[in-house]
């Protein structure tokens, strides 16, 4: 069995054919897989892969190559922490090769175009591919984001990778009968109909509109700046987006990539957008005034508003993403697990792994699971439209 790769680093020398292959509206046609690229982020190189089986194409993925540099982390209340991180990754310069993308949970990156090909084959095949980009890319290690549970067990049988402990998403499915957030009030429980009061009061001098192609372009570096309020104030951020990515995305998906603008006093204050897609209201980024947060709790109201969103829409599927599980907890959504794994090929960057992953393990915390807002008839008749659908 003859299996060679092909590698090519700009959309622009991917074969025509590439998109015949995979047929119209597919993820990975070339528009939707160059965003990255042609937004020019910082510190990512871009990956376009056929897979062939004796010359014939097997396997289409995509991936990233993330040099990892001290402004990805923040331990700033831990000063020696941080400054043995900068000193190290100075030194290293380590590398991460992505298999899939940082920046999109949406879609898989990876694609076979043989169907007959056993699920074992497939297995076999993905894997084979993926470490012949972790030696031709000679990265430091391997992140593998977001894989499909059937392509899983080939993974775990190599001892090397590991998998991402508590790896989940926060997801709240929607009940079909709820048509506006009144329903959602009256699910809840006193306590947490109470707070929900609370917080949407404190929401008073904002609106809120959603933003349309122009005005994203004309507002772009505030709603960049706003996201880097955020993101700098995460633990970990492992690669990072800019205006142009906003715009593009907006762009390439027209009215399933929404941008919405908050505004106090004619400023804009904090921004939150959403990918739709198969039923599912995918908030995407946020951003916010930290001053503002304290004064209007600015973040819990984008949570409510994106909810919001997710009834408009009559989406099936509310995904709120893997960031603050107690605050989004409290907000009804439930742990969806994901599949990621890892493999470290340096002593340090090993070590410095271990440490974040702990710090952040303690940031995150237990009480989250201890969340259940919904009165019981809630959750009995979720439970009764998961059996149906079954």
């Amino acid at each position: 069995m003859s299996i060679e790769h092909k590698v090519y680093e700009r959309y622009q020398d991917i074969p025509s054919s590439w998109n015949e292959w995979l047929g119209d509206s597919h993820p990975l046609q070339i528009n939707d897989i160059r965003l990255c690229e042609i937004s020019t982020l910082n510190h990512l190189k871009n990956y376009y892969v056929v897979s062939y089986q004796n010359d014939k194409p097997i396997l289409l993925s995509y991936y990233q190559l993330l040099l990892v540099t001290p402004e990805h982390f923040n331990c700033h209340d831990k000063v020696f922490q941080q400054k043995s991180l900068n000193v190290s990754l100075r030194i290293v310069k380590p590398t991460l090769l992505v298999v899939g993308n940082l920046f999109r949970h949406d879609v898989t990156f990876f694609h076979f175009l043989d169907e007959t090909m056993s699920l074992e084959k497939q297995n076999s095949f993905f894997k084979s591919t993926f470490e012949y980009m972790l030696d031709y890319t000679k990265a430091t290690g391997i992140f593998l984001k977001d894989i499909p549970q059937n392509y899983t067990e080939g993974i775990l049988q190599d001892h090397t990778y590991k998998q991402m402990e508590d790896d989940v998403s926060m997801v709240m499915y929607m009940p079909p009968h709820w048509t506006s957030l009144l329903d959602y009030e009256k699910a809840l429980k006193h306590k947490y109909l109470q707070r929900y009061k609370k917080i949407i009061k404190q929401h008073d001098g904002i609106q809120i509109r959603e933003l349309s192609e122009i005005e994203i372009i004309n507002y772009a570096v505030e709603i960049e700046q706003l996201y880097l309020q955020v993101t700098n104030n995460q633990l970990v951020s492992m690669g990072k987006i800019n205006q142009a990515f906003f715009i593009n995305l907006k762009l390439q998906y027209k009215e399933n990539y929404k941008i919405f603008g908050w505004f106090y006093e004619g400023k804009m204050v904090a921004f939150s957008s959403a990918i739709l897609h198969n039923g599912v209201y995918d908030m995407n980024y946020i951003g916010f005034d930290y001053v503002m947060n304290q004064s209007h709790a600015v973040y819990f109201n984008i949570l409510f508003h994106c909810l919001e969103q997710a009834i408009v829409t009559r989406s099936q599927k509310l995904v709120l993403g893997r960031t603050a599980l107690e605050v989004k907890a409290i907000l009804g959504c439930e742990p969806e697990y994901e599949y990621s794994f890892y493999k470290l090929r340096h002593v340090v960057v090993n070590w410095f792994y271990k440490k974040v992953s702990a710090g952040f393990k303690e940031q995150i915390g237990e009480k989250w699971k201890d969340r259940h807002p919904f009165k019981s008839t809630h959750y009995t008749s979720h439970l009764n439209l998961e059996k149906t659908s079954n």
